[in-house]
C-alpha cells in the first residue's frame, strides 16, 4: 500500500473503514508514520477518523502530541477505541486531580477533573504539558 492509494480512496468516496484500513496497512507498526499519514488527510475525513472505532486512543495520542506516553498511559490508551475520546479517556492522576484526553473536532484537549467537576481544559499540541503544569500549581 502506498499513500497515493489512500489519497485515491479518499477522492473516490471510499468508506471510512477502507481509508483506515489502508492507513493502518501503510503504517504497519510505526505509529508515527500513521500520524503523518493521518495529517495528510482531508480535514473532514481526519476529524471523523480521530473519533472512530477504526483507530485506538493511543494512535490518536501519537497524532495529537507527537510523543510516546509513559508505559502505563500507553496501556490505558491501547485498550480504548478512538471513539471514547469524545467523552475522554483517563490518562493519569496527579494528587486529587485526574487528567483526561479528549478530541474536539480534530483538536486534542486535556481536561483536569476532580470527581465529576471539570477544573480546566487545555487544547492543542501543548495541552498536555500545560495541564500538567497547571495541576502541579494547584497542589
Amino acid at each position: 500500500m502506498d499513500l497515493k492509494r489512500t489519497i485515491y480512496l479518499v477522492t473516490h468516496n471510499a468508506t471510512l473503514f477502507e481509508i483506515a484500513d489502508e492507513l493502518l496497512e501503510y503504517a504497519g507498526e510505526d505509529e508515527f508514520r500513521l500520524a503523518r499519514a493521518i495529517a495528510g488527510l482531508d480535514q473532514e475525513i481526519r476529524s471523523q477518523l480521530l473519533v472512530s472505532d477504526f483507530l485506538n486512543a493511543y494512535q490518536v495520542y501519537i497524532y495529537a502530541f507527537s510523543e510516546e506516553p509513559s508505559a502505563m498511559i500507553t496501556d490505558r490508551l491501547l485498550l480504548q477505541p478512538a471513539s471514547s475520546l469524545e467523552r475522554g479517556v483517563f490518562l493519569e492522576e496527579i494528587d486529587l486531580y485526574e487528567l483526561y484526553f479528549l478530541v474536539e473536532g480534530e483538536t486534542p484537549a486535556i481536561q483536569i477533573r476532580c470527581d465529576d467537576d471539570i477544573i480546566a481544559t487545555f487544547k492543542g499540541k501543548n495541552g498536555l504539558q500545560a495541564a500538567i503544569r497547571y495541576t502541579e500549581e494547584l497542589e
